[in-house]
């Protein structure tokens, strides 16, 4: 059934207009189901068209939306005649000639969650959840066929899920991304999706500098206060095995020459950052 909407202009039209490129603009009173056609200042209705090319299917206007039309004469479309292009309608879905083979129209949220990206992309969100058709890159293991697209992409690069019905995502929560070597020799004997640890940082915690070691405040006299204030990161002592700081054995204590116990620490550098959400297009 053909939706008919129709506009009062504020100088109306004496005729239907005979150029192309004439903007009309109104609040949808419904929403199409199906095709639809357009008549201005109760002049004869024209039908509308999407960005496609083919007439309107569904749900690209919607009641309380605001439409905005172009008037459009010439070539194929209404065989010459007059016919409306629908540009935009807020909350609408937008036709694409390539959606589906019977030239459906798509929302403009699948668009935006698919257009230009490919399974295995990864983006940042200033959003605390995942958008349509991306998963939140945390590690975790999920399904093989549900997500299949993603696991012919990236295979068991990030880990084998349960060996046979899941896989495992890339954990970027904390993480940087550098730039796959490849060859070039700046980070050499990496694979895609390996791990780097961090550059050890020592400093001390009282005011004088031994050793030309950095200072924190004598009040920072803890881990996790001293490396607060110095805006280092924790780590794992098991990456630095056999690795001496100060003269002192990390997997023994955190302490650095002529120092008290419990005085002298260290951490993982990292440079000024902004936390957001990593996510994986699937």
């Amino acid at each position: 059934m053909t939706t008919v909407y129709s506009a009062q202009n504020a100088l109306p039209f004496s005729s239907l207009p005979t150029t192309n490129g004439v903007v009309q603009r109104f609040r949808a009173s419904a929403t199409n189901v199906a095709d639809a056609s357009y008549a201005p200042d109760g002049l004869a209705e024209a039908p509308i068209y999407g960005l496609a090319g083919r007439p309107l299917q569904g749900d690209e206007i919607v009641a309380g939306g605001n439409v905005t039309l172009v008037s459009h004469q010439g070539g194929s479309l209404n065989n010459g005649a007059l016919c409306w292009i629908l540009l935009e309608c807020e909350g609408g879905a937008q036709q694409v000639a390539n959606a589906t083979r019977s030239q459906h129209a798509v929302t403009l949220g699948q668009l935006s969650g698919y257009a230009g990206a490919a399974p295995g992309d990864i983006k940042y969100t200033a959003a605390s959840v995942a958008t349509e058709g991306w998963l939140k890159a945390d590690g975790a293991n999920v399904s093989r066929t549900a997500f299949s697209a993603l696991f012919a992409a990236i295979g068991t690069t990030y880990g084998q899920g349960d060996g046979s019905t899941t896989f495992t995502l890339p954990d970027l929560r904390g993480e940087f991304i550098r730039g796959l070597d490849g060859g070039r020799g700046v980070d050499q004997d990496r694979v895609l999706g390996s791990r780097q640890k961090g550059s050890l940082y020592a400093y001390d915690t009282t005011e004088s500098k031994p050793n030309g070691i950095w200072s924190a405040s004598a009040t920072q006299n803890t881990a996790s206060a001293s490396r607060v204030a110095m805006g280092v990161d924790a780590y794992s002592t098991s990456d630095y095995a056999g690795v001496a700081l100060g003269g002192v054995d990390a997997t023994v204590v955190y302490q650095l020459p002529g120092m008290a116990a419990d005085r002298g620490y260290s951490g993982v550098m990292r440079p000024r950052n902004v936390a957001m959400l990593a996510l994986i297009k699937y």
